[in-house]
Parts: structure tokens; sequence; C-alpha cells
């Protein structure tokens, strides 16, 4: 049968509507209007900003628990990574008091089932990591001597493409921890790397 790029595209997207939310079986792709195809571009544009909130969620609860936060901080934590905008200076998530940390969240997800990064997203993780382990100019505090990570998707794609950063990657190399143990999560001369689930 002949390749029909249109057939492809119809047939992914009724497949993706019909199981992500259980509806039943229809060409919805033949009843969309350009304006509708214009609304759902828009509506997914913000995927990836939904996303990256809930693995920083995610981590803010790792990190209570992680360090044992009372109430009152671990609120303070979450409300601080609710209140920041996309793409803003500094770290995505830091806290001061009682205890002193900074960290960083990704969103990269290796496209079309690849266990590899794409040179940007590979660029961006490096950019993090050298962020944490140096400083940033903008940020409210300085990391020589506080605990710092990293937190990524928990998929298996993530993790894949992860193993291979760090093969190839001298940056992720020397300094991207992936803790096996307590003991590891004590050293502040590398980056944590932390996979959350956001599944839960």
């Amino acid at each position: 049968m002949k390749y029909n790029r249109e057939d492809e595209l119809r047939s992914r997207l009724n497949k993706f509507l019909v199981s992500s939310f259980d509806l039943p079986e229809s060409d919805y792709y033949s009843a969309m209007s350009t304006q509708n195809f214009v609304s759902l571009k828009s509506a997914l544009s913000d995927i990836n900003n939904i996303l990256t909130l809930k693995i920083t969620l995610g981590f803010c609860r790792w990190l209570a628990n992680h360090y044992s936060l009372d109430k009152s901080h671990a609120e303070q934590l979450e409300s601080m990574a609710l209140a920041a905008k996309p793409n803003a200076n500094g770290y995505d998530v830091w806290l001061g008091y009682p205890v002193a940390f900074v960290g960083e969240v990704k969103c990269n997800i290796p496209i079309n089932g690849s266990s590899v990064y794409g040179s940007a997203q590979r660029a961006g993780i490096e950019k993090d990591i050298s962020g944490l382990i140096n400083g940033k100019r903008k940020a409210p505090m300085t990391t020589e001597s506080v605990s710092k990570y990293i937190a990524f998707l928990d998929v298996p794609e993530v993790r894949a493409a992860n193993e291979h950063l760090v093969k190839v990657s001298r940056v992720c190399r020397e300094y991207l921890l992936f803790a096996g143990n307590e003991a590891d999560l004590k050293r502040t001369d590398v980056v944590h790397g932390i996979y959350i689930s956001i599944d839960a």
C-alpha cells in the first residue's frame, strides 16, 4: 500500500484521542476545522510547561521528604515553585533555611522513542549543571557549599538518554551523579540527578 502522509496523521490523531480520552472510535481528524486545529495547537503548546510544573511539584515533595521539612517549609518550597514564571532567572527550586539546596528541573524527553537527547537538549542540561556548580549571577544564593540537584521525569526513555549523556558529555561525566545511596546525597561537589514520577 502506498504511503499517504495525511492518512498517517489522521490515524495517529484519532488513535491518540480514542485511547487517551476513552472516546468512541471515530474520524475526529476529518471533523475538525482549521480553527479547531489552531485551538488544539495552542492548548498543546503548554504541555511542556504543564509537565515541567508537575515534575517540579513532585521534586518539591521529594525534597520535603528527603530533608524532613516541617509543614511550613514544605509549603514555602511549593509556593515558590508555583509562583515562579517559566524561564525565570535563578533556580527552579531552592531553599536557604532550615537547610540549603538548589535545583533545576528538566522536562527533556527524547523524541520518537529515542534513547539519545538532541543537541539542544544536551546543551540545556549541560548549561544547567554548570549553573548549579558555578552559580548564577542573578540567583538568590550561592551554590558552593550547598546540595545541588537536577530533576528528570522518570520514564524509561529519559533514563536511557541520561545513561548515554553521562558517557558522552564531559560536563555530565564529571559533575552529574545519580545517587545510589544516602552517602552520595551528602556531596556538594556534584549535581545529584533525581528521577520524579508524576503518575502517583
